[in-house]
């Protein structure tokens, strides 16, 4: 029962009262005034910047594999997957299922897979906070509520202590192998052996973010990916010719993606509609109205780029793994062979 109410009940609940309060004292006339006038060239800006993001995303994520990366076109298809099963699904679980359709396509465990999913969050969350605390140092908050700046600026420490508590970690990460594989010698239980070694697949998978070449090569692709994201962004705001500086669309972008975060339902709908119009009307947009369209505006076309391809690689899922795992045998088997690492 507990399961089911922290599962499904609590992330339909927060989204219902998000989206209440996101709605609250909305006029739905101004509201469909905004979003009729919206300068469509921009929006199309939007739509392509939006796609480009995901192209650099699928050729990012081969980095962060320990060995045996995902080709190109498989990485593009399995992302694409759990990004979609992040928007039909509560709680981002999509990042399960990227893990086990990746496990299927590299024939890896899961617990790698997921590694390298959670060494892209970490990414994505270091690249953000980064932009949002320059400009905080270099331009100072403005207008925006010192609350929110805050609450956006413990976030960004938040992803701050997590690289350094990884970095820690893979530095010892042959002391803790030998400790945990005593403890599992000295406890002979399956299934602590199965989740020690399940915590050494997990470190492993970690392993690229402490090599200083691969973390270069990583962080030169999340600066394009977000900078191409943060030209989305500020398409979405001249499409309605709205007065956002660079300062307020950088807020703009963090304030989306921090609160995305949140496990609510399928999405994030609400939770980040509530989230970025306190932001941006905090930064100076003004009415309601203008900061909930462009809010919407960019969450509805993030759902069409990859909502389009994603059903279709979902209705055909059998024949896309089945060309993915032989694309990726094939290329395997014409590499010379490695010695696997624990």
């Amino acid at each position: 029962m507990k399961r089911i109410i922290f599962k499904f009940v609590l992330p339909w609940l927060i989204t219902i009262v998000a989206l209440y309060l996101a709605f609250h004292e909305v006029s739905f006339e101004i509201l469909r005034t905004y979003a009729t006038g919206a300068n469509v060239l921009y929006l199309l800006g939007v739509v392509l910047l939006t796609v480009l993001s995901y192209i650099l995303r699928a050729a990012r994520w081969p980095l962060l594999f320990p060995d045996s990366p995902l080709p190109f076109g498989s990485s593009y298809r399995v992302l694409v997957l759990g990004f979609f099963m992040n928007n039909i699904l509560p709680a981002r679980a999509g990042e399960l299922v990227r893990a086990h359709l990746g496990s299927k396509v590299v024939g890896k465990p899961r617990t790698l897979v997921l590694a390298t999913i959670a060494s892209e969050r970490l990414a994505d969350g270091l690249a953000i906070s980064l932009m949002f605390v320059i400009i905080i140092m270099w331009l100072g908050q403005g207008h925006l509520d010192p609350e929110y700046a805050q609450n956006l600026t413990y976030v960004a420490y938040l992803f701050v202590a997590v690289a350094v508590g990884v970095i820690a970690v893979l530095s010892l990460r042959a002391k803790i192998f030998a400790f945990t594989d005593k403890v599992a010698e000295r406890l002979d239980h399956k299934a602590s052996t199965y989740t020690f070694s399940r915590v050494q697949t997990f470190i492993h998978g970690l392993s690229p973010l402490c090599s200083p070449r691969r973390a270069l090569k990583i962080a030169a692709w999340s600066t394009a990916i977000w900078l191409v994201e943060l030209g989305a962004f500020a398409c979405v705001a001249a499409a309605y010719n709205s007065p956002l500086s660079l300062s307020g669309t950088v807020l703009f972008l963090v304030a989306v993606n921090f609160s995305s975060l949140i496990p609510a339902a399928p999405g994030g709908f609400g939770v980040i509609e509530l989230v970025a119009i306190k932001v941006l009307t905090s930064a100076g947009v003004e009415p309601k109205e203008l900061a909930l369209c462009m809010v919407l505006t960019q969450h509805i076309i993030q759902y069409i780029v990859i909502g389009i391809p994603g059903a279709f690689l979902l209705s055909t899922l059998r024949a896309q793994l089945r060309d993915m795992t032989g694309g990726y045998q094939a290329i395997e088997s014409s590499l010379p062979r490695r010695r696997e690492v624990a």
